[in-house]
């Protein structure tokens, strides 16, 4: 189940990237896991100012909603995509290729927020070919992989 669910998160991403949309289809939502549902729904609100939106509790553990907004009505509101944070087993990945991609408009303080929030960077940020796009790859809590994506600035 995870695999599939990390491979249909990958396959979104790619998509919303790429700029290649399917009539009717959008994206609905990236999903990351942890065994400790709590400490990393605390890093995505403290290093991205996610809201809480919604929390489902299941036998096996919890899901936990998140977006973007100036408070939790505001997120709750939000149309956007949302961070759903599940409850796994383990936080010892198998395949860590399925990640979340944050666009971001100053990538220093944004790698400043990810390594105060209990997060940390698989090296520093570096320019995507000769585009002007700095890619950034960070590590949550769990180990779940963050993409930070800046555009060039203008």
């Amino acid at each position: 189940m995870k695999r599939v669910t990390g491979t249909v998160t990958a396959a979104g991403a790619v998509l919303m990237l790429s700029g290649v949309v399917q009539a009717g289809v959008t994206l609905n939502a990236g999903r990351v896991a942890a065994k400790d549902v709590a400490t990393v729904e605390k890093f995505y609100q403290t290093a991205f100012a996610l809201q809480e939106v919604n929390r489902l509790s299941f036998p096996g553990g919890v899901e936990v909603m998140l977006n973007f907004g100036d408070s939790v009505a505001g997120a709750k509101a939000n149309p956007a995509a949302q961070i759903v944070i599940m409850q796994r087993s383990s936080d010892d990945l198998k395949d860590p290729v399925p990640h979340i991609i944050f666009n971001v408009t100053d990538m220093a303080a944004t790698v400043a927020a990810v390594k105060a929030a209990g997060g940390s960077m698989n090296g520093e940020p570096r320019e995507f070919g000769k585009t002007g796009i700095m890619i950034g790859m960070a590590t949550d809590p769990a180990g779940n992989l963050v993409e930070l994506i800046q555009q060039p600035k203008h």
